[in-house]
């Protein structure tokens, strides 16, 4: 009888109880629930980067547009698929809107639109006396399109463009 509760004992010292299984499963699942709860936050982080990230490409591509006809054409720079902006004058914004899908290609109409782009110019630039040879222009890239401007979020990029 000695062997057998000699053998009991050991056996006993390398297995767990019930309490311990259920207190292990307990912190595990209190530790999953705690990952998981981290995903919605990374998901939308992740979304804002995207959208920061296609919002800079988008003023950068109207930037390029821009400048590339105010050497020929200053007073009707020609951007498609909108009419020619006049970089002589000051207006805020330019009309029509301008539309930009989920890849950051400008499109004509916002049916299929993720930005809408607005473009300020301003033909008191600081430093320069003739206001017909350089105007300061912000592009405003707001997501999404189609809502309310209250519940868009939106950035500013700002440049001067030179006649010369």
């Amino acid at each position: 009888m000695k062997r057998v509760t000699a053998s009991r004992r050991r056996a006993r010292t390398h297995s767990f109880s019930l309490l311990e299984v259920v207190i292990a499963l307990g912190v595990i699942a209190v530790g999953i629930v705690g990952v998981l709860a981290v995903f919605p936050t990374a998901l939308q982080t992740g979304h804002s980067a995207q959208d920061e990230t296609r919002a800079a490409h988008i003023a950068q591509s109207v930037f390029g547009s821009l400048v590339a006809g105010a050497t020929s054409q200053f007073n009707a720079v020609p951007l498609p698929p909108t009419p020619p902006i006049n970089l002589t004058a000051s207006s805020s914004p330019t009309s029509p809107t301008l539309y930009a899908d989920n890849d950051g290609n400008l499109i004509p109409n916002s049916t299929n639109s993720a930005y809408a782009i607005f473009i300020y110019t301003n033909n008191a630039v600081p430093g320069f006396t003739d206001p017909a040879s350089a105007n300061l222009v912000t592009v405003r890239v707001a997501w999404p399109a189609n809502a309310p401007a209250a519940n868009q979020t939106f950035r500013d990029y700002v440049r001067i463009i030179s006649k010369y």
